[in-house]
């Protein structure tokens, strides 16, 4: 079974990362319909975290498409895509999300086939993040 979630380690450092990450969605069409900061939000409830940074990503395309028909409104809770960039303890710039292509797998049908076509273009998404990153 491949894993459930993917994760890469970014060259540079949080802020880096994430500006890089959000110029990568814009320049695939995609957008980025909110930040979460959960260690922002931990923080006001007691807590101390390393930051975690949940980004809500979305190509209206795949989500219209899914979304538009009740035969595959069902995948609605996996809509927008979700990719987390978090620091660990070490000083790591990691790059987290579910394994869309291995999810499409077993969804099935037209809506497993969005969703690996989305899962694939997000992974594009990434690697230009990291390839700018490289730089």
């Amino acid at each position: 079974m491949p894993a459930l979630f993917l994760e890469d380690t970014s060259p540079k450092n949080l802020v880096a990362t994430t500006a890089a990450f959000k110029e990568s969605v814009k320049a695939a069409g995609w957008s980025v319909l909110g930040v979460t900061n959960m260690a922002g939000i931990l923080s006001e409830r007691g807590f101390t975290l390393h930051p975690v940074l949940i980004f809500d990503a979305c190509s209206g395309r795949f989500s219209a498409d899914l979304l538009s028909k009740d035969e595959t409104r069902f995948v609605a809770s996996m809509i927008p895509c979700r990719v987390a960039i978090y620091q660990t303890s070490t000083g790591k710039v990691i790059i987290s999300r579910m394994n869309s292509v291995a999810m499409a797998g077993m969804v099935g049908g037209h809506a497993g086939t969005v969703i690996r076509k989305s899962g694939e273009e997000m992974e594009q998404i990434i690697q230009a993040t990291l390839k700018k990153l490289e730089k």
